[in-house]
């Protein structure tokens, strides 16, 4: 059977669980492509391709562009809509669009390959453990099934389907790779609580990759594509120290390349940092998130003090590994302080690049609830955007507080980078949103990923969006009048 998958943006993404689906539908005998809807135009594609099964990996925020999208193919072709990702995961309710046939909750392997082989015999699909479906009779919300233990079982991710719907991905010289699933943490902003309450402690469990399979895949991928720096994704890196210890003579033996991962700052010891500078880390993402102790305890569930997160910056730097640090201004019942608390944390830490982002209440986590009980945010999904560089969703007290988030967001790397600017900055957080103030943002977030934390060259292509940006100028997104007719 043919199969499509569809994301928002595939020259800005690696979809790592798309790629690991189409490993294992493609040796399961099917035909799968995966594109991007932004710059591949879908109605002569699918006119050519003529899928039985059409994917989405949804995301709160991006969802409504692409069940448009979906909504106008539908109206041409006749095919099987399923949706997964986190926004189906943790508000399978979007099944009841009218155009969505299934939504997969969790992890999708097994869901998947059942779908497909149902879809092509002919036969029905609403027992399918993880789905949600729509037929006839309603909408069967099935349980889910056992999560995979033994993640060395599953293929390599077919890389092959993005090189073939974005070629100039395969000369991009950074390439992502996961070394485990599941998070033991309680984050209440993080998606990998609401995991933990679908599967439980299952989730809980850390289950990593065997060090022998995480090297393979990666040596495999340098075969065949252009591969310079190396980033793991998972929300915290294994930190097993007989898990490091391993890893790192591996990885030093047979890749040797630099690497970029994400820790957690009450996690980091000597011993741990420096088995990962040994084995060719250079930079790592750790989320400092708020600078207030008791906020970042009590509501955010990351119990740990300024001075622990100081002092895990001071020890990354001792070993000459630089640090992204993730942050988030306008939380749920906080004020301009604790933005600012937050941004002056920051610079205590003497962090290389510090990002701040828009908070947004994520559909299956406690922050979400929190600012619903709050009424700060009424529940209403639609309202949240495509990312969390731009606005706010939550209801301020006045315009002007909003505007303070919203500039101060575009103004934080920079006012960590230089604090001495900030008694200027200061009376520009009262001007509107504006395209000077985001091009500052994209500009210098660009320049620190691709010098400092993720250093390689940018292609001609990302600096000509960049630089269209600044001023404004946008392309065109592929698929904007098959929606627009169809609307």
């Amino acid at each position: 059977m043919r199969i499509l998958f569809v994301v928002r943006d595939l020259a800005a993404t690696e979809p790592m669980g798309l790629m690991q689906l189409g490993s294992l539908l493609r040796r399961a005998g099917h035909e799968v492509r995966l594109v991007g809807a932004q710059r591949t135009p879908l109605l002569p594609l699918m006119e050519s391709f003529r899928p039985g099964l059409v994917g989405y990996t949804l995301f709160s925020g991006e969802h409504r562009e692409l069940l448009r999208l979906n909504a106008a193919l539908k109206r041409r072709f006749s095919f099987v809509t399923v949706v997964g990702g986190p926004h189906a995961t943790f508000f399978p309710e979007v099944v009841a669009d009218p155009d969505v046939d299934v939504a997969c909750r969790g992890e999708g392997e097994g869901a998947m390959l059942d779908l497909a082989m149902a879809i092509e015999r002919g036969e029905p699909f609403r027992d399918i453990p993880n789905l949600c479906v729509k037929d006839g009779e309603g909408v069967r919300k099935n349980p889910l099934r056992p999560l995979i233990e033994d993640l060395d079982e599953l293929p390599f991710c077919d890389r092959e389907l993005r090189y073939a719907g974005d070629p100039e991905s395969r000369d991009y010289p950074v390439k992502s790779f996961l070394a485990s699933r599941g998070c033991p943490f309680q984050c209440s902003y993080c998606f990998n609580h609401g995991y933990g309450r679908l599967y439980g402690t299952g989730w809980s469990r850390p289950r990593e990759r065997s060090p022998a399979s995480l090297v393979d895949e990666i040596v495999d991928v340098g075969r065949h594509a252009r591969l310079e720096l190396v980033q793991f994704r998972e929300s915290i890196f294994p930190w097993r120290e007989d898990w490091l210890q391993e890893f790192a003579e591996r990885y030093r033996a047979s890749v040797g390349l630099p690497f970029y991962v994400h820790v957690r700052a009450d996690l980091l010891t000597p011993k741990r940092v420096a088995l990962l500078r040994h084995a060719g880390c250079i930079s790592v993402n750790m989320g400092i998130e708020c600078g207030d102790p008791d906020y970042r305890r009590e509501v955010l569930g990351r119990p740990m003090t300024d001075e622990q997160i100081v002092e895990a910056s001071r020890l990354l730097k001792r070993h000459g590994i630089r640090i992204l640090a993730d942050n988030m201004v306008g939380l749920p019942g906080t004020g301009p302080a604790t933005d600012w608390a937050t941004l002056h944390l920051n610079q205590r830490c003497g962090v290389d690049y510090a990002l701040a982002m828009i908070y947004q209440p994520y559909p299956g986590t406690d922050l979400a609830q929190r600012a619903c009980d709050l009424g700060l945010f009424d529940g209403n999904l639609d309202q949240l955007g495509p990312n969390y560089y731009v606005e706010s969703p939550l209801r301020f007290a006045d315009a002007a507080q909003k505007r303070e988030v919203e500039n101060l967001q575009k103004l934080f790397a920079v006012l960590v980078e230089a604090p001495w600017l900030e008694p200027l900055v200061r009376p520009l957080l009262r001007l509107p949103p504006n395209l000077f103030l985001l091009s500052v943002f994209r500009a210098w977030y660009m320049y620190c990923y691709a010098r400092r934390i993720v250093p390689h060259r940018l292609s001609r292509r990302i600096v000509a969006e960049l630089a269209r940006s600044l001023f404004g100028i946008f392309p065109e997104e592929a698929n904007r009048d098959l929606v627009c007719q169809d609307s």
